[in-house]
């Protein structure tokens, strides 16, 4: 069916499709460019086209590329396009086809015109054009952003390095605080000279290892005959001392042993004792409540009832007297059950436990008068008590030692046979205030880069012109350099090395750096 549409100067029909087609085709003059070969359309739409028979040749579901062309009063106007052909002729002409991949510029210029054709007004090239334009636009724009995509991407990484950089930077200055020397420490386990006499050394460097057992030095002592017939003589008086506590000890148990036998025993007669009391309190209590009946029928005095009344009080107080005794024999079983008998039960006013930590005393004092008897039997030898390594020799081949004197400072290799192994390091003084006990710092040894993680132990004041370092037991540290300037002061941390530190030996550098928090920086500044 055809109906009339008005345009300046001319009148054009067109077909309606809209109850088949999502866009309307109209007859506006159109010519497809396909191969550089031109082709008119009979009619077309913003979905797609259609040709003459007999014009172009094609299969159902080709698909090409081309140009859809205009003739407008003042010139030619084109858009590509891309199409596939849906319907064909029996001898294989194509005579329908449908864009595809039209994007959103071309498609609102095809658009304009079907727009303007169908309201009747001139179709003006201008109008025309500048949809054409935009989305040629919009296609250089995005090809030019697709293309230049690597440099804003470049842009970018370089941009979050700096910042990573300077972040970093702020980070070392004002967060990090980095120790100025710091060292493996350790107690050190001193060999001393048990008489007096001539020091005869092996060759031996300080830093060398030793193993278990080995020879480190001897002394030969005239002395050494009479230290030790002294020390057999302690040896013997503690033997008899440890006879003494055994047989304390064993009658000590026995004793606990009776007296919670006669608790029991008690304390079955007091709840048999009870039992019968309660028993007797129910019978009066039956009684009682005749005597009550009895009062109001007038068969029994007031004085009968009352007299029944207070036996029953007697009776709960009995009660309450063998709970009382009940309770404490209780209290005295579960101190026996415990290990802390009462003192009725102990021989010579002794617990089993005291007996036993006395004995406990006696039997290390005589492992060490054995050892060393031991050691002066043997001319005054002294071996290395573990694989350890030499941290300083203290005398020299030759030198006449007297008792007590250091020769040997060793630290045991061993992890089992370590004690109190941690890192000393000197930190800035001025940053003290940042610095608290519990705070986890990262170290590195100079054997191993590897990072790891210790927590701070200790904080105090440490000067080099009193290098000297001591733990609680009056052991000394080792591990800080001795050369340091006298009147240089720091902050001294003790470290707790990582569990997965086991390899570190005594006076082995390090690096400490302890990582402050941004809270603990202002409070600081502000406190300032």
């Amino acid at each position: 069916m055809g109906v009339a549409a008005i345009s300046t100067g001319s009148i054009h029909t067109f077909r309606s499709r809209s109850g088949a087609r999502k866009f309307p085709r109209i007859e506006f003059p159109a010519q497809v460019e396909i191969d550089g070969v031109m082709y008119p359309t009979n009619e077309w739409s913003v979905g797609g086209f259609s040709l003459h028979d007999n014009k172009y040749m094609g299969k159902k579901g080709d698909k090409g590329a081309g140009n859809l062309c205009f003739d407008l009063p003042v010139g030619r106007f084109s858009t590509p396009c891309q199409f596939e052909v849906m319907r064909v002729s029996e001898e294989g002409y194509v005579l329908g086809c449908q864009f595809y991949s039209l994007n959103s510029g071309h498609q609102k210029t095809l658009q304009s015109i079907v727009d303007t054709y169908l309201t009747g007004e001139t179709i003006s090239l201008e109008s025309v054009t500048s949809y054409g334009v935009k989305a040629q636009l919009h296609e250089e724009e995005v090809k030019r952003m697709q293309q230049n995509w690597w440099r804003f991407a470049t842009v970018a990484i370089v941009a979050l390095s700096l910042i990573t950089i300077a972040a970093l930077m702020i980070q070392s200055r004002v967060l990090s605080i980095e120790s100025q020397h710091a060292a493996v420490s350790q107690p050190v386990l001193t060999q001393k000279s048990y008489s007096n006499g001539v020091l005869r050394l092996g060759d031996f460097k300080p830093g060398q290892l030793v193993e278990k057992g080995q020879l480190l030095f001897s002394i030969y002592t005239e002395e050494g005959t009479d230290l030790l017939a002294k020390d057999k003589q302690e040896l013997s008086n503690i033997n008899s001392e440890i006879l003494y506590y055994q047989t304390l000890l064993r009658q000590s148990k026995e004793a606990v042993a009776r007296y919670n036998s006669r608790l029991f025993q008690e304390l079955k007669y007091i709840s048999e004792k009870r039992s019968l009391l309660e028993d007797e309190m129910a019978a009066r209590e039956s009684i009682l409540r005749l005597y009550i009946k009895g009062v109001r029928s007038g068969s029994v005095d007031v004085v009968s009832r009352e007299l029944e009344r207070v036996e029953i009080f007697e009776i709960k107080r009995d009660i309450l007297t063998l709970d009382t005794h009940i309770e404490g024999i209780e209290n005295q079983l579960d101190q026996i059950l415990l290990g802390v008998p009462p003192r009725e039960a102990q021989v010579d006013m002794k617990s089993p436990f005291e007996v036993e930590s006395k004995l406990d005393i006696l039997v290390k004092r005589k492992d060490k008068i054995l050892e060393e008897i031991e050691r002066l039997k043997t001319r005054g030898l002294a071996y290395a008590p573990c694989k350890c390594y030499i941290v300083a020799i203290n005398a020299s081949d030759g030198q006449v030692v007297q008792t007590g004197t250091s020769v040997f400072e060793l630290s045991p290799i061993s992890t089992s046979e370590r004690t109190e192994r941690s890192i000393l390091a000197l930190m800035p003084l001025e940053r003290a205030a940042l610095l608290k006990i519990g705070m986890p710092v990262e170290y590195r040894l100079a054997s191993n880069d590897e990072k790891l993680i210790g927590t701070i132990e200790k904080i105090q004041f440490y000067s080099a012109s009193n290098s000297d370092i001591y733990n609680e037991e009056g052991e000394s540290l080792s591990g800080l350099p001795k050369t340091l300037p006298r009147l240089n002061q720091y902050t001294l941390i003790k470290v707790t090395p990582s569990s997965e530190d086991a390899d570190s030996v005594v006076n082995e550098p390090a690096k400490v750096i302890a990582t402050v928090k941004w809270k603990d920086v202002f409070i600081h500044w502000f406190n300032l």
